[in-house]
């Protein structure tokens, strides 16, 4: 066991600090910004075979990263157990499952202690193995999901639950206090590091984690080709995507419930959370923030000339390329714009390895369409490097939390069009109405909607006296209610007070 050397252990699933986005930059930022506090890390990704590389710098109070690979498991026990005890482990496998679905999480520890690798606890192979391990499997297939081939359900099972039984049996770094960024995963490995050291949990969600699963899920390629003969199989793939949300969904409760502090960016994730069974009395809206200096600088402070001089323009994607940002939309959109704004020009800027099936779909649809001379993919490059040369920021995304994107597009003076997802219309219209009487710094269009978020664009582009205005509206609102100086203040204090705490439950006393 590692001493106790770490102030912040943040739990990391997927991100951070091998893959770049809005979390990745929040994480990074937030641990720069604060020097004083040690930061350690557990970084959650599939399969070591994945080769992944740096994309930060990493701080030096940010130290002693752990990586656990969900993918990669030792299926081999290496000692006998007691039937009797295995039997007895495996029966608190099954009443656990059996209290979450009446909302009852006390036997989380008992839960942990049947699963804890080690002289007593079971093995992985137990628990995929053997006579028990085949009972309580059949027993759940039998209560939910009788109905499906239990070929499909115990492929279905095993997938879900080996990533649960190989976190279970890691040791864990020490810490004063345990920052988990999402549910899920790394909300899970958060609730074993409570209990394991009996050291406060501190969860931020920025996108709800069950939401966006169910928007990956649901947008999956399982769905076959329309065929009368596959209708049994499309109901029993609906069958297993409910399975994997039962998963996702048991994972977000159980940390809620055993999150001590609970923060999230804007107030329509509170309410998401609050819906899932979370306390409000734990949870604080802490808006993102971003450096303003660094980017209400880079573009020439002079406004767009009103008598639309301007005929060249170009309009930047900021984001991966993946399913749920739907570049597909952007593309079509600015095929649309094309044809009223003849000199455009187009960047998307981003990451395109995380799914190269849909790049190459991205790709052909921009072949398709004859783009290939207006569109490039940059891949990942250093975005304010690129803002200096937009004209127009456009986010398309089919969900989103509060994007840091748009904080950033619009300190540095760009306007932009985002669906009207997350904190997207509170960003570019205002929040309160203090907020609102700066005006709008961009538009919000529907969610998939190519020819809205054109006619939006083009909107912009067209009308200098309207992009300046926009101008000035973002500038002035980032300053005023989105820095990155109001978020580390406020997280230092957070992370003060846990640290304090003599336990998780005197964590309770000034919950908010």
């Amino acid at each position: 066991m590692r001493s106790r050397e770490h102030d912040v252990c943040f739990i990391l699933e997927g991100t951070y600090p091998f893959v770049t986005g809005g979390v990745s930059a929040w994480v990074h930022n937030l641990i720069l910004g604060l020097p004083e506090i040690n930061f350690t890390g557990i970084s959650i990704l599939p399969s070591a075979s994945e080769e992944r590389s740096l994309h930060y710098e990493l701080p030096d109070n940010f130290r002693d990263m752990q990586v656990i690979y969900l993918h990669d498991h030792d299926l081999v026990s290496s000692k006998k157990k007691n039937a009797a005890t295995v039997k007895k482990q495996v029966n608190a496998i099954r009443e656990f499952h059996d209290k979450m679905k009446s909302k009852e999480y006390s036997d989380f520890p008992r839960l942990f202690d049947a699963y804890k690798n080690g002289v007593n606890g079971l093995h992985v192979h137990d628990l995929m193995y053997g006579k028990e391990a085949w009972k309580i499997l059949t027993d759940f297939y039998e209560k939910y999901s009788r109905d499906a081939s239990f070929i499909d359900y115990f492929w279905t099972y095993r997938v879900s639950h080996l990533p649960l039984f190989k976190i279970m049996a890691e040791k864990l770094p020490q810490a004063r206090v345990y920052h988990t960024v999402s549910t899920g995963y790394a909300g899970f490995i958060g609730v074993m590091a409570k209990y394991y050291f009996n050291r406060p949990l501190l969860l931020t969600e920025h996108g709800i984690y069950t939401k966006e699963r169910r928007l990956e899920i649901s947008t999956s390629r399982w769905i076959p080709t329309e065929d009368e003969q596959q209708n049994r199989v499309r109901r029993e793939l609906g069958t297993f995507r409910d399975f994997w949300m039962r998963v996702f969904r048991s994972m977000g409760k159980l940390t809620y419930h055993e999150a001590n502090f609970i923060t999230t960016i804007y107030d329509g994730n509170r309410l998401l959370q609050i819906a899932d069974d979370a306390d409000p009395k734990k949870i604080a809206v802490i808006p993102n923030g971003i450096d303003v200096e660094q980017f209400s600088g880079l573009k020439n402070s002079e406004c767009p000339d009103i008598r639309g001089i301007q005929d060249e323009f170009v309009i930047g994607f900021i984001g991966r390329v993946v399913q749920i940002k739907d570049v597909k939309t952007f593309i079509r959109a600015c095929k649309i714009a094309s044809f009223q704004i003849p000199k455009l020009k187009v960047e998307i800027l981003g990451p395109t390895d995380e799914d190269p099936d849909y790049f190459e779909e991205c790709r052909e649809l921009v072949h398709i369409l004859d783009l290939d001379g207006i569109l490039t993919f940059r891949g990942s490059v250093r975005v304010p490097s690129y803002l200096p040369q937009i004209d127009l920021v456009v986010l398309t995304s089919i969900s989103e939390a509060q994007p840091l994107v748009i904080l950033e597009a619009n300190c540095t003076g760009i306007p932009v069009v985002a669906s009207d997802v997350g904190a997207c219309r509170d960003l570019l219209l205002g929040l309160t109405p203090e907020d609102k009487s700066l005006g709008p710094s961009g538009m919000v269009t529907k969610v998939a909607d190519p020819a809205e978020t054109a006619q939006a664009m083009v909107a912009i582009l067209s009308d200098p006296a309207l992009r300046s205005r926009m101008k000035e509206a973002g500038m002035t609102r980032v300053r005023k209610y989105y820095t990155q100086r109001d978020l580390n203040t406020k997280y230092l204090s957070i992370y003060r007070r846990l640290m304090e705490a003599k336990s998780p439950e005197e964590v309770e006393a000034w919950r908010v």
